[in-house]
């Protein structure tokens, strides 16, 4: 696949608008779990209203293939409960990072799956999270309780393994739906499957409108990007750029915050960091499987707009 300079540059923008997404979440998004529906229904309003002006007809959209919306939006729930959580509890830096590692848990489940051997690289990687862990997990001073931060890691974590299924589903859907309308109803599902978590713990209003703002403002658009950047761009370049996402929100972050992490947390940002890249660059060749699809004259392809290939 050849990657162009615009979609580098898309990309380069949707990390950083899912990075200020991060680090205003932190900020203010006290809900916790609860906070998940809010945000994703922020974005999807307004990602759902631009469709409508493009002239897309969302509705349309989504009933062609519900199951798909169905389940991107079920695994974007799951990711921004986890995470929205995650950066409640633990150090910005590092559960960010954490939340970068579906490459090195796509390796651990091709190991298991006896798809890929247990080579150096795959051992170097695992090491580098496993000691950024125990880093992070220790008594650092004026820092959080470390079951916190340890709990924290594991929600990251979890988030990262919901990452990982909703790359490998985009990179294999973009090229045939609309980006588009595909990002809103992305979101719209998680905002719905995500409410349930709102009953529980509400936030206040304040609150929710801040919520709402930041996916109209920052979450929303970046979906946008990311779908339209994943139709054209290189998975192993699509992980290097994804760890823009961690700079943009540490340094928002801090501005925000005004907070400084201490030296154990930066540490285990940068194993963290260090695995994922290295999972990038020795990633060269294994792509993201594409979507088979039958182009059979007797059935021909009921959505053909969005398939060029039929």
């Amino acid at each position: 696949m050849r990657t162009t300079r615009r979609s580098v540059a898309a990309l380069l923008l949707a990390t950083t608008l899912w990075g200020a997404s991060s680090a205003f979440i932190a900020a203010f998004g006290t809900a916790g779990f609860a906070s998940a529906s809010p945000v994703a229904a922020g974005g999807a309003l307004a990602v759902l209203f631009l469709a409508t002006l493009r002239g897309e007809q969302p509705w349309r959209i989504f009933t062609t293939d519900i199951r798909l919306y169905m389940y991107l939006g079920a695994l974007e729930a799951v990711n921004l409960a986890l995470y929205s959580a995650a950066l409640r509890m633990g150090p910005l830096p590092v559960v960010v990072a954490l939340h970068l590692t579906a490459p090195v848990m796509i390796i651990c489940a091709a190991v298991a799956k006896q798809r890929r051997r247990m080579n150096w690289t795959a051992a170097v990687e695992l090491v580098l999270v496993i000691c950024a862990i125990v880093l992070v997990t220790g008594r650092p001073p004026n820092m959080v309780a470390p079951f916190r931060v340890l709990l924290s890691c594991a929600l990251a974590l979890g988030s990262a393994g919901c990452v990982a299924l909703l790359i490998t589903t985009v990179a294999r859907e973009s090229r045939y739906h609309r980006g588009v309308s595909s990002a809103g109803f992305q979101l719209a599902t998680a905002a719905i499957l995500g409410l349930p978590l709102v009953a529980v713990t509400p936030p206040s209003p304040a609150v929710s409108v801040e919520l709402i703002v930041v996916g109209a403002i920052f979450l929303g658009p970046g979906f946008v990007v990311y779908w339209w950047a994943l139709r054209t761009i290189d998975s192993t370049v699509a992980g290097m750029i994804g760890l823009n996402e961690a700079v943009s929100a540490s340094v928002i972050g801090a501005v925000l915050i005004g907070g400084r992490p201490t030296v154990p947390v930066i540490g285990a940002g940068f194993l963290v960091l260090i695995a994922v890249g290295l999972e990038a660059r020795t990633a060269s060749g294994r792509g993201v499987p594409q979507r088979r699809t039958r182009c059979i004259e007797r059935h021909p392809c009921r959505r053909w707009e969005f398939r060029p290939h039929c």
